[in-house]
């Protein structure tokens, strides 16, 4: 059991407490693949290690929760004479809300059911909850479930867009048997996922020179200082091309990428996930382009 604002304990369960370590809501959250941990307690404070897990897309920074509700269910027994047997687990979960639109509860979608199935609770004094396993690693809590609502639609003097996710923990004891509650190096409670890059090709491509306009996020905010390492490029069998230089233009077309080679085929173009000093962004789809 890991908790910086009590300190480490031992295997023993003693239950003398001058001071019982209550946390704060859930203000936030991360998803985690199931292969994925953070070396060690260290490991888990340290924005450098959350970096590299975010740039490998091990974890998944969610957005924002505005309100949450507990979606507990107790055990059931039958009782009998002399008998008294559990007939239904415990259940514990969370129901969070989160205020956003369209584009970002379609993102929130493609998290059902997939490789995503543990996750990182940011609290709102911005500690992060985890659990130790018994080597010594730290990963998030086992969802057994990742429900997304529908998108709930604004009505005049109600509620404004929201969704509703219902995240079912795989084991309710999970944080009391090895909960690790860390303070990070870093403000978790500003930490952002990876932005998705939307390439528009301009223009008509051709064996010499193709261009592309790059866009980040809901808003299509232009995205500057890609570098050609950046993008992947290739051809419609999916083979490797790499064009011979890449050049940013300038003032409202500084998005705007021109790609120099000399005998450029008809593909794809995409990027992988780019690290910038303050975001990191990729594409979710590549783009196809015919050269002419």
């Amino acid at each position: 059991m890991i908790n910086d604002k009590c300190g480490t304990t031992g295997s023993t369960k003693a239950t003398g407490a001058d001071k019982q370590c209550l946390t704060k809501p859930t203000v936030a959250y991360a998803l985690a693949k199931s292969t994925q941990s953070f070396a060690d307690a260290d490991a888990f404070r340290s924005k450098t290690a959350w970096d590299t897990a975010k740039q490998a897309e091990d974890v998944v920074i969610m957005y924002s929760v505005d309100r949450s509700e507990l979606a507990n269910v107790e055990p059931t027994y039958y009782e009998g004479r002399i008998s008294r047997i559990k007939t239904k687990e415990a259940r514990k979960g969370l129901n969070v809300t989160h205020l956003l639109g369209y584009c970002s509860h379609g993102a929130l979608l493609s998290y059902e059911e997939s490789e995503y199935t543990h996750v990182y609770e940011f609290t709102e004094d911005g500690l992060i909850k985890g659990v130790e396993q018994s080597d010594g690693t730290i990963k998030g809590q086992e969802l057994s479930n990742y429900i997304v609502g529908i998108v709930n639609e604004p009505v005049i003097e109600g509620d404004p867009q929201s969704c509703t996710v219902e995240m079912i923990y795989a084991d309710p004891n999970e944080m009391s048997k090895g909960g690790a509650v860390v303070e990070p190096d870093f403000d978790i409670l500003k930490y952002k996922g990876i932005y998705p890059i939307t390439l528009t090709v301009e223009g008509t491509p051709s064996t010499t020179s193709l261009v592309v306009r790059a866009t980040y996020g809901c808003a299509d905010k232009a995205l500057t200082g890609l570098l050609i390492d950046d993008f992947v490029v290739l051809t419609a069998a999916g083979a490797s091309q790499t064009p011979d230089s890449v050049s940013a233009g300038s003032g409202d077309d500084a998005n705007l990428y021109t790609f120099v080679d000399t005998d450029l085929a008809s593909g794809t173009i995409a990027t992988d996930v780019v690290a910038q000093t303050l975001a990191m962004y990729k594409t979710d789809e590549a783009v196809s382009f015919t050269v002419s």
